[in-house]
């Protein structure tokens, strides 16, 4: 039986007459308009894909009902994607957890509140979506499951299976799966990238909203607190001074009296602790004076507790140290036995690093914001770059007699597309992981080979100054290029910050990280670390800009002279190691950046230099790819390089072309997103074909990665690659090959 397709056409009709004009046929035109409906069909998915995010997004930035959330997020996903049933599953320990919201049809049964005990859960799964790595059965009849976990599904209606983790940082949170009762289903990938981007907005609702918890929780306890002091207040009023005074000091808030003209009269010691200043010191001096207090709230403050007799709220203090610090305050107006107002008593608590860790984890909800949106941008750009690098390429290797002028330009042409290739690996560097190699590194050595750069490329104005006490400090596991960037990067800011000279300082030590310091900083751990400080002594850092420096794109360069990549760039790459970043910065006075890289145990390695990459030998190499201009691409540069190609548009026309020519297919390069049949369908289904087959996968998305190669795809290339990356690929697989024959 043939098989069939449906397909789109515009049909033009035009009626043929005979000598009497009567109609005795009809002749008609069509036009296969197919690429153009399929097109506008995968742009409309794509814009309701996009709309259901932005919505998502945007119930989390108004609501802080974490129900309401969840509840919407699992109806509109069932919607979209027009499935049986949407959960998500809390997990309460290695092996069991609750549903604790459902959306689900009509005609099935639900699982909303039931307690799921899954022994298989522990020891087969777990891990791996600790790992972000996400779990698909597109057909459970036909998937190698345990029997326990079959039984499990089999007992919910379930046929087909899409679960995404939940993550909260390193710990598993939960579950967002998606299913199929009333039959199996091929998820495609554009299904499970977006599944991926709404748990990543469901993990920010979930921090968001135990944040609010936390908060409201502290605030009740501070009403508690203070409903206790005020009952206290009248006890303590027929206490002795001295008995007073003892009591006051046993606290370890700031307490302190001063009058109306803002002399100090009283001064416990938790002001002492707080503030650095003794009793004799502080009592007859101006509090507004000795504490730096903002003068224009500190005249509204008055003026509320002559109003109302109390106030609350923060304020922005100064120590002896000269230390800024936030406090919650509770001013208490003090009146005499007749009732004139006589002076105010002060109560402080010091709130600076809870402020600090609020602020840390909204920046980090900004930034994980800005890199979904720009995650899909590059995905998209990838694929436009891809084909111009290689054919680029591909002419300059061509002998084509071209003049000297023309060969310019194509290697202008070249250069370009490798810029614009570079600048998406740095978008794609700050949203997530590339899956770049690590090695156990000696920081220093690389430091100092920064520091050579500099000196001979910057302005002579600039002093450079090193600071590294040890040559062999700890080691970390970094890509060399990549930490070579993170610390070029930071060195050409700081460039950037002294157009008049100055003094560039760079220095490497070992730093142990303890509880105090891990808990006034977000993504700190407690344990070694390395740390590099670069300081400049340029024009410094405006406080309101401070937060938005690490924001893509965002720049106070003149245009043209930035992209607002770099410093970006630099924590997505140390966040990706484990690591965080810590600036300091006065207006006129520089700049400190200090970068924490977790340190690990081993040995060294030594970096080797590539061998001189080689082409085929007439292996047949089998390229899938929907994208006609990355097919032909491909196929060009490999024909090029002495091997012989087989082309297929999709994972259908691939799986009938490899199973004929089995035997003399040596490698398929297979692209991951592709219509009809997707790549991962495509890679485990040659695997069952032949087990020893080898496959280089390849996308625009670097999240791609972990599924692809889980599969069955011996090599993962981020789109756009190099000829270089490809050639070396070919090789390694095929000399493998030859190796094991």
């Amino acid at each position: 039986m043939l098989a069939t397709h449906t397909i789109w056409t515009i049909t033009t009709p035009s009626p043929v007459r005979n000598e009497q004009g009567e109609i005795y046929r009809i002749v008609g035109t069509s036009i296969d308009i197919t690429d153009r409906k399929q097109t506008e069909l995968a742009l409309q998915q794509q814009i309701l894909r996009e709309q259901l995010i932005a919505d998502i997004s945007h119930d989390i930035r108004q609501s802080l009902e974490l129900n309401k959330v969840l509840s919407r997020t699992v109806e509109l996903i069932r919607e979209l994607l027009n499935t049986d049933r949407v959960i998500i599953f809390r997990l309460r320990s290695e092996w069991q957890g609750d549903v604790i919201m459902e959306s689900v049809g009509a005609n099935w049964i639900s699982i909303l509140s039931t307690t799921i005990a899954d022994p298989c859960f522990r020891d087969r799964y777990i891990e791996s979506y600790r790992l972000g790595r996400v779990g698909i059965l597109h057909n459970i009849d036909q998937a190698d499951l345990d029997l326990c976990y079959a039984d499990l599904l089999k007992q919910f209606q379930v046929k087909a299976n899409l679960v995404v983790p939940i993550l909260q940082g390193e710990q598993l949170w939960g579950l967002l799966a998606v299913q199929h009762c009333s039959a199996p289903w091929q998820w495609q990938t554009a299904e499970i990238d977006l599944l991926q981007q709404l748990a990543t907005q469901v993990g920010i609702a979930i921090q968001q909203s135990e944040l609010y918890q936390q908060t409201r929780l502290d605030l009740l306890e501070r009403e508690r607190m203070q409903s206790v002091l005020e009952e206290s207040e009248e006890r303590f009023r027929i206490l002795s001074s001295r008995e007073q005074a003892a009591l006051l000091d046993i606290a370890s808030d700031a307490i302190f009296v001063r009058d109306l003209d803002h002399q100090i009269l009283y001064w416990n010691q938790g002001a002492e602790q707080l503030y650095g200043w003794s009793a004799t010191e502080a009592i007859g001096q101006q509090a507004s004076d000795l504490l730096q207090e903002p003068t224009p709230q500190i005249a509204e403050i008055v003026q509320t507790l002559l109003d109302q007799g109390e106030w609350r709220g923060e304020i922005h203090k100064t120590t002896k140290a000269g230390k800024e610090v936030i406090v919650d305050a509770h001013w208490t107006l003090v009146r005499d036995e007749v009732g004139p107002p006589r002076s105010i008593l002060a109560v402080s608590t010091d709130i600076t690093e809870r402020k600090q860790i609020e602020a840390q984890f909204y920046q980090a909800q900004r930034l994980e914001s800005l890199g979904t949106l720009a995650s899909g941008i590059a995905h998209d750009l990838n694929n436009v770059l891809t084909p111009i690098l290689a054919i680029a390429q591909l002419l300059r290797l061509k002998p084509l007699n071209l003049d000297a002028r023309s060969q310019e330009m194509l290697r202008v042409l070249e250069d370009s597309a490798k810029r614009g290739a570079n600048m998406i690996k740095q978008i794609l560097t700050f949203t997530r992981s590339t899956g770049e190699k690590r090695v156990p590194l000696q920081v220093a050595p690389l430091l100092l080979e920064v520091i050579q750069v500099v000196q001979q490329t910057f302005p002579k104005t600039i002093t450079v100054r090193d600071n590294i006490p040890n040559p062999f400090c700890g080691l970390v596991s970094a890509d060399p290029t990549h930490l070579y960037q993170v610390l070029m990067n930071l060195c050409v800011n700081a460039r950037d910050a002294m157009p008049n000279g100055g003094t560039l300082t760079l220095s490497v030590e070992n730093y142990f990280v303890d509880a105090v310091f891990a808990q006034m900083n977000l993504h700190a751990q407690v344990g070694n670390y390395v740390l590099i400080t670069i300081a400049d002594t340029g024009i410094g850092i405006p406080a309101e800009l401070r937060d938005r420096i690490f924001e893509p794109f965002f720049t106070t360069k003149e245009p043209g002279k930035g992209t607002g990549l770099g410093l970006s760039t630099v924590l997505g790459i140390v966040k990706d190691y484990g690591g965080f970043v810590q600036v300091s910065s006065e207006v006129g006075q520089g700049s400190q950046f200090k970068v924490y890289l977790p340190a690990i145990e081993g040995a060294t390695e030594e970096l080797v230099q590539s061998e001189e990459l080689l082409g085929g030998h007439g292996e047949l190499v089998l390229i899938v790819d929907d994208d006609m201009a990355v097919q032909r691409a491909n196929q060009s540069l490999l024909e090029h390089h002495q091997y012989t190609t087989l082309v297929a548009s999709d994972g259908i026309e691939a799986t009938a072309l490899y199973t004929k020519y089995q035997d003399e297919v040596k490698v398929v390069l297979i692209d991951v997103m592709m219509p009809n049949m997707d790549g991962v369908t495509t890679v485990r289904i040659l695997q069952k074909i032949n087990p020893q087959v080898k496959i280089i996968a390849i996308s625009g998305l670097s999240t791609n990665r972990e599924t692809i190669l889980a599969a069955g795809a011996n090599v993962f290339l981020l789109k756009p690659y190099t000829l270089e990356d490809l050639l070396q690929s070919l090789r390694d697989l095929i000399g493998s090959d030859r190796a094991l024959h």
